[in-house]
């Protein structure tokens, strides 16, 4: 890429979650659309695949659409609409809103493609109610934001406010007996807010809360979890014994690990411990390859920043294959080999590491040297604010030497002394990767963060470009609508 934007940088500062702010994402994806639409494209398709962070999955496809290259190249075209239209109702809302405020190529055939998506549905009752029960003020605002005449059914249900279908089911629930109501939510899989919203007082009833727990999605119940504690899940043991079930559910999931980390936050107590422990279990399987180094920063700048170290280090601990070598730095190291530990157990670990002393990064990967402990990742946590000049450097070809091979080294950068670690390493022709934290630690973000890093420098670039691109076709149902979408 021109202009210094390398596509590990791309990478790090397009992954990272804005906090529901698309437009964060615009200036570096806008340059990386309009210099590298190819690589773009994949990055979209591997972020949808496997990111973690929802908000790049609804910007990038938009982004994408932005690079002059897709009036010509098809694919790359049909790629950004299919992943567009592959999100779910209050996300496509986001991403076409995200669409009117960037110079998006092809807006026509985006309209055209969310109005095939809105028929389909429309064309299967069953799959229109589902959307529907979930998301009708979404769907109601598609048709509105995009001129979309709704069909029949559509127009009876959205907007006319018929109670047809489950819909009239929902309106029954209040008037049913516990029993009934738990086994109408159960079969048609109601879901957890409608259900809680037509229940009334029924909702507080063990056997309703427990068909409420059996027909919720993993994703509905780590993020209902507070709620459904207030129902009695920590009380009641029948209650308790099917949301630990589905708990256990949770675990072996896609949901995210970042939903979980929120909502064990926000409830703490027992159940903020289990829904730890199901993070623990998303981690887990979260794979990285390799043995690696964590080099994190004690030093007396770092007071404000000191757990961001035990972070990483709980997140690489488990999902790193190899061996997990912590190293904290101030003017001499501290070592604890943290493989397979949880972040509890680090916490324990390192309970006595307080901010001391001066900063020298090298000193770590000198100790490591000394250790002889082979690595095939570096990851250092620090402001930069090196008092030791070009010592991580001279350690560094060291240990290049003793382990014949140049390891990539990621840098996780905080706010702290100014930054003199960067510029040397770079000078020194250390190939280096940033993650800028300096505006503050988003603990949500970070394991999605973490498992960018690769043993090879190129390795998740590779990996990206590898990732095969999504046709329109394979997204709507109609190949024959789709073929005219992306030939018209």
């Amino acid at each position: 890429m021109e202009s210094g934007l390398t596509r590990n940088r791309v990478i790090s500062e397009l992954t990272r979650s804005p906090h529901g702010d698309l437009a964060q994402y615009a200036p570096i994806g806008l340059q990386a659309a309009a210099e590298d639409p190819n690589f773009f494209a994949h990055l979209v398709a591997w972020n949808a695949r496997k990111g973690q962070i929802r908000d790049a999955k609804v910007a990038l496809p938009v982004l994408a659409l932005t690079a002059a290259a897709l009036r010509d190249d098809v694919e790359l075209r049909d790629n950004a609409i299919a992943h567009i239209v592959s999100l779910d109702p209050r996300n496509l809302v986001r991403a076409v809103r995200f669409a009117k405020s960037q110079p998006v190529q092809e807006r026509r055939r985006v309209s055209r493609a969310v109005e095939q998506y809105l028929r389909e549905r429309e064309a299967n009752p069953g799959r229109f109610e589902r959307a529907a029960l979930q998301h009708r003020a979404s769907m109601k605002e598609l048709y509105a934001l995009l001129h979309i005449k709704p069909g029949e059914y559509a127009q009876k249900v959205l907007f006319d406010g018929a109670k047809v279908g489950v819909f009239a089911d929902v309106t029954r629930l209040k008037d049913l007996d516990p029993t009934e109501a738990a086994g109408l939510i159960m079969r048609k899989r109601i879901p957890f807010l409608t259900a809680m919203g037509a229940l009334g007082v029924k909702s507080k009833d063990p056997a309703v809360v427990q068909a409420l727990i059996a027909a919720m999605t993993p994703t509905e119940l780590v993020t209902n979890a507070k709620m459904l504690e207030r129902l009695g899940v920590k009380t009641d043991p029948a209650l308790r014994a099917a949301f630990d079930a589905g708990l256990m559910k949770a675990a072996d999931s896609g949901a995210s690990t970042l939903k979980t980390t929120r909502a064990a936050d926000a409830i703490g107590g027992s159940t903020g411990e289990k829904l730890r422990g199901v993070q623990e279990k998303q981690i887990d399987k979260i794979a990285v390859e390799g043995d690696w180094l964590i080099l994190a920063d004690k030093s007396p700048s770092m007071r404000d920043s000191l757990d961001v170290g035990r972070k990483i280090a709980d997140v690489l601990a488990r999902a790193a294959k190899g061996d997990v070598h912590l190293v904290w730095f101030d003017s001499g190291p501290t070592y604890f080999n943290v493989t397979g530990k949880t972040y509890d157990e680090i916490m324990e670990l390192t309970k006595r590491i307080t901010v001391s002393g001066g900063t020298d990064i090298g000193i770590g990967l000198e100790y490591a040297l000394e250790k002889k402990l082979i690595v095939d990742g570096i990851a250092v946590v620090s402001d930069g604010g090196d008092g030791r000049a070009g010592g991580f450097s001279r350690a560094y070809q060291k240990y290049s030497d003793f382990a014949g091979k140049d390891v990539p080294v990621y840098f996780y950068k905080l706010a702290g002394d100014p930054d003199t670690f960067t510029d040397r390493v770079v000078a020194d022709g250390i190939s280096m990767q940033a993650f800028d934290l300096r505006g503050g630690v988003d603990f949500y973000s970070l394991p999605a963060v973490v498992t960018t890093m690769r043993t090879n420098r190129f390795g998740l670039a590779e990996e990206i470009l590898e990732m095969p691109l999504l046709r329109l076709a394979d997204v709507l149902r109609s190949n024959v609508v789709a073929a005219e979408l992306v030939a018209a």
